[in-house]
Order: structure tokens, then C-alpha cells, then sequence
């Protein structure tokens, strides 16, 4: 396909009623106001108080962390301590940050002394590794949740900068690995309000799901967990109990509860003990399973074998749980790990078609991910990218995107509405007017392997999508074909997020400031065992060309700075770190930050591990994308 260059794109002339004019980034005052995009019945807003310059405490939830070395399968907490002051804050040793650990088994009972499992101090960005098996010694096996809470302490009285990317969860066996930050939990979400929990998740029959459910205060948590097919249909309705503090496992393809966690991980033995709380869990699932027999082909048999969207709903009066997804790929014990997102429970508005008197789509905001690969080769391996939309709960009766590619020149590589491709893989309700439509609850799947995009390509997706609608809905799936190996992560926000993040005092003037974790570098001679393939993309609306700097942070903390090539306006650029790096060097469980002190850039990476033959992605996020709302507010 030939590509088209991105001025030219944003000049074109508005299209027929069938088509649509792509805006692949928008002047700002075409974005909703706060108040446009705020559902009916949110909590009090996270900016009731002045707090920005206060210290205190918040909090993180890791729902689902597993510790059996009998089976071969480790976790890990991954701290980054990424709260300082000022561009370089972390070089002279002032700022750091303090954490608890609060470790709860499945059945709610807590682990360490005076219920809290781990207390310490880790000084600003030198990445500190805490093996669980250190936190439930002398034990061998564990399954349950965790809250961390933590606070900076430094130069000045601050709150954590950004709660998505302070603190990871890593899970490795002997052939496979991942790695997902904790989740925050917001001090005015700490309510016994309804929420509605969710995300899409992936072909059943391609891999074998589990949800890992815990309910991290002290009060009881209650609700349904609904799996729809693609097109909002509903597979099955399941009631839901967790006394506090405790977990449930849900195996997604059978419907079923189960209480072994390792199973999960494809490390399934066989007599393994159920916690008390899920086998309570189980007689619910059991009685239901008689009403519902008859829908089930034969034991065993996924609901669907297609993808969908999960929900789940607490009652009102109870508290709210939180969840990873393991997924696994069926007949193997290759995993990912992906989670859902919480939104107050409200009802949406009736639909408007987003496209103006001239059929020109009307974009509210556009999301954006650097890791769409097409048959991309990057040194023995092959990457591939999907892509799996849903709507969350919806601002609005129908959700409508348009998506596009751009290629590390800045131009726009493929369009959705040019590739005939596209419709084929869609139900018919969904593509309307050149555009994908989802109505509320429904989802869908972009497989770039059957779209229209040359062998080789690598760049980034960007979703504009009407209205608006959040990032974390939009999941990305990378595999390895030659390994059987896949992993997941979402997209990241847009500039009008940017922007707010790039306010902040304490952020010192840069105007990119991005970390990932769960990195590793590993080069003994001329081969590399474990390298990083880091995504850029650059949405800054002015077009700036930008100069990144990468920095390597370690244990001790900063390992190296890297200079990395110019990245022109609107592109997408893939950096192999073993291309950057040509000395023997070994660094395990790293930071990587990007800055620029211009352009605004995303940064996404994926980590290949060449001893397992296996990868896992981060996301990345804006050390400041959570200082502006998740503060020392009071609860709602």
C-alpha cells in the first residue's frame, strides 16, 4: 500500500457519506470538555482538595500473585521508586520512596507480622526486586492478593507521581514469563459504590483464560461476572461472593471456579487442594451450572470460541474486587497477563453518529499504541500484532473508531476505511460508513495478518475514536510465531493527556517523561539472551522532531544513557537495545525511562527473552499521569 504523507493526509477534503476523513491528530478544541466526558454518578472529583503538595500514603492492588517452587512457578514484586523532583531528582540520593506489603492468602488471612508482610525504602529509581518466596518463608506455596501502599519521603512533601508504574508483579516458570504493574486504587474509589469492571477478552479458542478476583478491604465483596460474545450477547451470568481479603479463581472457557492457581500457568496437577473460599465459590458455580447444562456442548468445551467482553459488577453496598487475566495459549504453558479497569456504573447517553454533513468523522480523542508489527523480523524472530477493541461502559449508546497506522517516516501507512480487508472480519452491524462501530458491551478483533499492510512493517496504530473513551479498553496482542509465543499489553492515552501531565512543577520542564519495568539485558560475548525492542511514537500535534535520551536504571540505579536517533513528527520508531548496546553486559529486573525536553512521545517495549523463547510488553506510562488526580483526596 502506498503510503501518504501525513500533511497531505490531514489537508484532505471531506469525504462522501460512505467514507470518512481521518484526523490522525486534533487541534484541542475539537476534545470534549471534563464535563462532556464525565459519566453521571462518579464519585467526588479526585481535585477536591489542594493536595498536590502534600505527602501521604495511597494505594496499589496486585490481585492475583502465585508462589509454588514445587511446580516451577515464581512471582515477583518489582518496585521502580519513580517519585522525584525535577528532571534528575534521582541523582543525588534525596528523593526515595517508603512501601508496605499487605499479603493475604486466598482464603483472607494475612501474611507477616502485625498483618503486614514487607516494610522498606527504596531510594529513587534504583529498581528493587522482592521475590514472594522472601515473603512467605518458610513456606513453599501461596496464592492469594496483595496491597502495597506507598509514600514518598524527600526534598519536598509530595504524593507518588504516578501509581501505574510504581510498582510491577512478575510471574515466571521455566519456558514462560510476564509482567503487569499493580493497580491503583484511587482514596476517593474507596467506596461501597457499584462499579463496573472490564475488558475484552481474547479467541477462546486460540487460548485458555483465568480471572484472578480479590477483594482487598475489609468488607465483603458480592456482584456477577458476565462473559458476551463479540456482539454483546450474553454467555453466562455468574453470582459472586469474597469474604475480606479474600480471591477467587475463574477459568473463563468452562465457566468454572477453581482453586488451583498454577493451573492458570499450564502447571495444572493433578488432587490439588482448593481453598476453603473457593470451594464455597464452586457450590455457587455448581448450582448454576445446572441451569445451564444444556448450553454446553461437552465438559470442558469453551462458552465461545470467539473473543468477548468480561464484566464485572459488585452490588451496591459492597465492596469493589480487582483482577488480573491469565492468559494462556491453549495446549501450552505459554501465558500473558492483562487486567480490567473500573468505571463508576452510570447509563449511557443515546448514540450520535460522529460524522459531520459532509460524512467527515468527527474524531473526540485518538489512542495510540507503537506496537503494530506486520511479519516484522527483528533478528531471528517474527512479530505479529492483533488487536482486540471493546467498549467498556460506554459514554454513549455506540462506540465508533477509525483507525489508522503511521510508519517511522510520519506518514500514514494504512487506513482502515482504504482496506477492503477489514469488513470480512467484522459482524455487518459493526462497519458503518468506513468505520467500526461497537455498540455498548460488544467487541472485536483487528488482525493485522489479514489486513492490507506489507510484510515487514512496523509502526504505531492510532485509534480516533467518538466519543471518547479510555485507553486501557483497547488491548494489544504481539505473538512469535516460531516460538508459539504471545503476549498483551493496551494502548496509551492522547496528547490532551499528555499535555495535563506535562504541567506539574515538580516535573521539571520535560515535556516527555516515560518509564517502563520489567526489563532485562543480558549480552555474553556476541550473543544476546534477553533483549528490548522499545516502541516510540511521537503525537505531538506541532510536528516536532524529537531527540529522546533512554536511561537504563539497575538496582543501583542509573546504568547508562543512550542517545537515540531522531524520531520526526508523528512517527513510530523500534529501537533494539542490543543495537544500542554492542559491550558484554548483563542487567536483570531494569527501569527504562524516555525523555525529551520538546517533543511529546509514547514509549512501549517489548521484552524477548531468548532462553525461554517467550516475550512480554509494557504498556509504559507518563511518571506524571496520575499526580494531577490520584492525590491525598478525601473518599466519595
Amino acid at each position: 500500500m502506498k503510503a501518504c504523507d501525513r500533511r497531505k493526509f490531514l489537508s484532505l477534503a471531506s469525504r462522501s457519506a460512505t467514507a470518512f476523513a481521518s484526523l490522525p491528530l486534533l487541534p484541542l478544541d475539537l476534545f470534549p470538555t471534563a464535563a462532556e466526558t464525565t459519566p453521571v454518578g462518579q464519585p467526588l472529583s479526585y481535585k477536591d482538595q489542594p493536595a498536590t503538595e502534600r505527602a501521604c500514603w495511597l494505594d496499589l492492588c496486585a490481585p492475583f500473585i502465585v508462589e509454588d517452587a514445587a511446580r516451577g512457578l515464581h512471582s515477583e514484586v518489582v518496585l521502580t521508586s519513580d517519585t522525584f523532583v525535577g528532571a534528575r531528582g534521582y541523582a543525588d540520593g534525596r528523593d526515595a520512596t517508603e512501601y508496605e506489603f499487605y499479603l493475604y492468602d486466598a482464603d483472607g488471612r494475612a501474611v507477616g507480622a502485625a498483618g503486614a508482610a514487607a516494610r522498606l525504602k527504596v531510594s529513587a529509581m534504583q529498581t528493587a526486586v522482592i521475590p514472594v518466596r522472601d515473603l512467605i518463608a518458610p513456606h513453599k506455596s501461596f496464592w492469594g492478593g496483595l496491597t502495597i501502599r506507598l509514600r514518598p519521603v524527600g526534598r519536598q512533601p509530595m504524593h507518588a507521581t504516578d501509581l501505574f508504574s510504581s510498582a510491577f508483579v512478575r510471574w515466571q516458570t521455566d519456558g514462560s514469563f510476564d509482567n503487569v504493574h499493580a493497580n491503583p486504587d484511587p482514596v476517593p474509589w474507596q467506596t461501597q459504590s457499584s462499579f463496573y469492571y472490564s475488558m475484552p477478552f481474547p479467541p477462546l479458542s486460540d487460548y485458555e483464560c483465568t480471572v484472578g478476583l480479590f477483594n482487598p478491604y475489609e468488607a465483603r465483596s458480592a456482584g456477577r461476572l458476565v462473559m458476551r460474545d463479540g456482539a454483546g450477547g450474553k454467555l453466562i451470568e455468574i453470582p459472586y461472593e469474597l469474604k475480606p481479603r479474600a480471591s477467587l479463581l475463574l477459568a473463563l472457557n468452562e465457566a468454572r471456579f477453581t482453586g488451583d492457581a498454577c493451573a492458570a500457568f499450564g502447571l495444572s496437577a493433578p488432587g490439588s487442594k482448593a481453598s476453603s473460599n473457593a470451594a464455597r465459590a464452586g457450590q455457587v458455580m455448581r448450582t448454576h451450572h445446572e441451569a445451564v447444562a444444556g448450553s454446553l456442548s461437552s465438559v470442558g468445551s469453551p462458552l465461545t470460541r470467539g473473543g468477548g467482553m468480561l464484566t464485572i459488577t459488585n452490588d451496591q453496598g459492597t465492596a469493589k474486587s480487582f483482577a488480573y487475566l491469565v492468559i494462556k495459549k491453549t495446549g501450552r504453558d505459554r501465558f500473558s497477563v492483562e487486567h480490567p479497569l473500573h468505571q463508576p456504573v452510570s447509563k449511557p447517553l443515546p448514540s450520535v453518529a460522529p460524522f459531520t454533513a459532509e460524512g467527515k468523522f468527527k474524531a473526540k480523542n485518538i489512542l495510540f499504541s507503537p506496537l503494530l508489527f506486520r511479519a516484522k523480523r527483528v533478528g531471528a524472530i517474527t512479530l505479529e500484532s492483533r488487536f482486540h477493541l471493546s467498549t467498556g461502559l460506554p459514554y454513549e449508546e455506540a462506540l465508533w473508531f477509525a483507525p489508522y497506522a503511521v510508519g517511522p517516516d510520519g506518514s500514514v501507512a494504512w487506513n482502515a476505511n482504504d482496506d477492503a480487508g477489514l469488513p470480512p472480519q467484522l459482524p455487518a452491524a459493526q462497519w458503518e460508513r468506513g468505520a467500526i462501530r461497537l455498540g455498548s458491551e460488544q467487541s472485536c478483533v483487528l488482525d493485522f495478518s489479514r489486513l492490507k499492510l506489507g510484510a515487514g512493517f512496523s509502526g504505531g496504530l492510532c485509534l480516533a475514536v467518538a466519543p471518547d473513551s479510555t485507553h486501557t479498553f483497547m488491548k494489544v496482542e504481539v505473538r512469535v510465531p516460531e516460538w508459539g509465543a504471545h503476549a498483551f499489553t493496551h494502548f496509551r492515552p492522547g496528547l490532551r493527556a499528555a499535555r495535563a501531565y506535562q504541567k506539574p512543577a515538580q516535573r521539571g520542564g520535560l515535556a516527555t517523561d516515560y518509564v517502563t519495568s520489567g526489563a532485562s539485558f543480558e549480552r555474553r560475548g556476541d550473543r544476546v539472551f534477553f533483549d528490548e525492542l522499545i516502541g516510540v511514537i511521537n503525537i505531538d500535534d506541532q510536528g516536532i522532531e524529537a531527540s529522546p535520551v533512554l536511561e537504563l536504571f539497575g538496582r543501583q540505579g542509573l546504568v547508562r544513557q543512550i542517545a537515540l536517533p531522531p524520531v520526526p513528527g508523528f512517527a513510530c520508531r523500534h529501537f533494539l537495545l542490543s543495537d544500542l548496546l554492542k559491550e558484554p553486559l548483563t542487567v536483570g529486573r531494569m527501569s527504562m525511562r524516555l525523555i525529551d525536553e520538546r517533543a511529546t512521545l509514547l514509549m512501549s517495549t517489548v521484552h524477548i527473552d531468548y532462553a525461554r523463547r517467550d516475550i512480554a510488553l509494557d504498556h509504559g506510562s507518563d511518571r506524571f499521569s496520575t499526580f494531577t488526580d490520584y492525590h491525598c483526596g478525601t473518599r466519595g
